[in-house]
């Protein structure tokens, strides 16, 4: 489990293009503070970028998405597809992340239990926004 602090501390010895790659899911949430911890760091990377991290990394397939995309590991810390790269985005300490918003319709998306009990918590914080 990866706590705010460990989880920068991971993208910034990896050194993304942060031009190419974006946080998604629960690693945001952590980032945000709006949850403690998260099991990986995922990322969403450009077409392009996701060709560069198969050739240059050691990548483990985790697996494949109903619609023929892959998700792969490096080092079993970051989780990574090019399925829901999104030229919009938030920045946190320099680094990318998915908007919470969008965070949001993934987990509705996804809707395990653990997404359920996200929603949950985003819904709280985008209330105080408005």
């Amino acid at each position: 489990m990866f706590d705010r602090n460990q989880i920068l501390t991971i993208l910034r010895q990896y050194a993304f293009d942060p031009n190419e790659y974006l946080v998604i899911s629960g690693a945001v949430l952590v980032l945000l503070g709006i949850k403690e911890k998260t099991r990986d760091v995922d990322i969403s990377v450009t077409k392009s970028y996701f060709r560069y991290l198969l050739t240059h990394y050691s990548c483990t397939l985790e697996r494949v998405l109903p619609d023929g995309n892959c998700l792969y590991y490096i080092d079993n810390t970051i989780n990574f597809g090019c399925n829901l790269y999104s030229p919009s985005f938030d920045l946190i300490e320099g680094i990318p992340v998915q908007k919470l918003e969008d965070v949001k319709k993934l987990k509705q998306y996804l809707n395990r239990e653990k997404d359920q009990k996200d929603i949950v918590l985003i819904d709280k914080v985008l209330q105080k926004k408005f």
